[in-house]
């Protein structure tokens, strides 16, 4: 059976928007000549659409074909007067691509010599689409197909996600999805393409978090001071530097290992007027002291000579590093934190809770705890954390010793 063209300038309802991209492009554009991954692409498309057009007419469905296809992505449209048809030949066809298909493009691949991990993420929505008659790519005019989008681009690798619209009216398809969340307004269901609905619950909590959550950026112990350099690099006024004893900050400004990436990004900052604010704690405290226990170190030692080396890099240069300024205070904030420009909209901040508990291998290092790189973006976490940064200067007995 041969389908129908969609028609210019008329719109058709209740129309299945099947959405398919590849979650694992950059490996296979970055480890392939252009001409191989390009091949490989189209055959990803070509698959997709023999498999609906192979359903297309086993269900006798009137209209379906690739919609728009760019590169490594795109989208087919299916419609029939019976919506029931065009409901069975979208979802069988994005169902049986990804759990047969998709396992035989990548033998093809490797067949083929193509390079890097295939994985596909797809979601299905439905709408009123309509083209113009310049043609379709352009000249969309659907804000069903912005959402199959949208949501296309927030679903797990390797699963199928639809909206409630479809969900809805899936039929025996139902069976096959668990309920995983929202997304702009609309309930997702997700299936996975390995798995139960257990996997794509799974599965979308690892790529989406729980509900009311908001970019971080995670690391499993401190950046180095390359990674810590580029933060004080992008500052425009003030870097606060904040923790226990400052023991590796004020090392890295008196190394004498070369290049000394952290000193030169600190002697920028103070060189374009910026202010460079440490914190640390009184040695005489007794939160010093306890953490002494805890640790089983010399606290106020360690205090001490942190202290004794901003003071050599203060000496080395001079005039340069009036911006610099050291604080004791008595207080144990009970986290560090690195916080760049906190006051301006475009602020950072790389902080680190302190564990106090002992691991089976002895007491955790604070280098070795996860460190956290959060902006504004983050809603209420970065107010928070700022918060409580900002408040180790305002409260407990502060001293400027430097």
């Amino acid at each position: 059976m041969v389908t129908e063209q969609f028609q210019p300038d008329r719109t058709y309802d209740q129309v299945y928007l099947v959405f398919v991209d590849t979650s694992g492009y950059s490996t296979i554009v970055r480890c392939n000549p252009g001409d191989r991954a390009a091949r490989a692409f189209d055959l990803l498309r070509e698959r997709m659409r023999g498999r609906i057009a192979q359903l297309s007419a086993q269900y006798r469905c009137a209209r379906s074909d690739v919609w728009s296809w760019r590169g490594d992505g795109g989208f087919f449209a299916v419609h029939d007067e019976s919506e029931s048809v065009a409901r069975d030949v979208a979802l069988e066809a994005a169902r049986t691509f990804l759990t047969l298909d998709l396992r035989h493009l990548r033998d093809e691949f490797a067949q083929a010599g193509v390079d890097g991990e295939l994985h596909v993420r797809m979601a299905v929505h439905k709408g009123a689409i309509r083209h113009s008659a310049e043609g379709r790519t352009g000249a969309i005019h659907s804000p069903d197909i912005n959402l199959a989008a949208h949501l296309e681009k927030v679903t797990p690798p390797d699963c199928l996600a639809v909206s409630e619209d479809v969900y809805r009216t899936a039929g025996p398809f139902a069976e096959l999805f668990a309920p995983v969340g929202s997304h702009e307004g609309k309930d997702v269901y997700l299936m996975a393409g390995d798995g139960g609905p257990g996997a794509a619950a799974k599965a979308w909590l690892a790529g989406r978090g729980l509900a009311d959550g908001t970019p971080v950026y995670a690391y499993p112990e401190r950046p180095s001071s390359h990674q810590k350099a580029r933060l004080l690099d992008a500052a425009s006024d003030e870097v606060l530097d904040m923790g226990t004893a400052l023991r590796t900050s004020s090392s890295r400004l008196v190394t004498t290992e070369r290049p000394a990436r952290y000193r030169d990004a600190v002697l920028g900052l103070l060189r374009r007027g910026g202010t460079y604010r440490c914190y640390l704690l009184d040695p005489s405290s007794e939160a010093a002291d306890t953490l002494a226990r805890q640790y089983e170190e010399d606290m106020a030692r360690k205090i001490k000579d942190s202290l004794e080396r901003f003071g050599r890099f203060k000496e080395r240069y001079g005039t340069e590093a009036e911006g610099l300024r050291v604080y004791q205070t008595d207080g144990f904030p009970g986290f560090s934190a690195l916080g760049i420009d906190m006051g301006r909209p475009d602020g950072l901040i790389l902080y680190s809770s302190y564990l106090m508990g002992a691991s089976p291998y002895g007491v955790i290092e604070r280098g070795d705890m996860p460190h956290y790189l959060i902006g504004p973006a983050a809603g209420r976490v970065f107010t928070r954390i700022r918060e409580l940064t900002e408040a180790r200067s305002g409260t407990g007995r502060v001293e400027r010793v430097l």
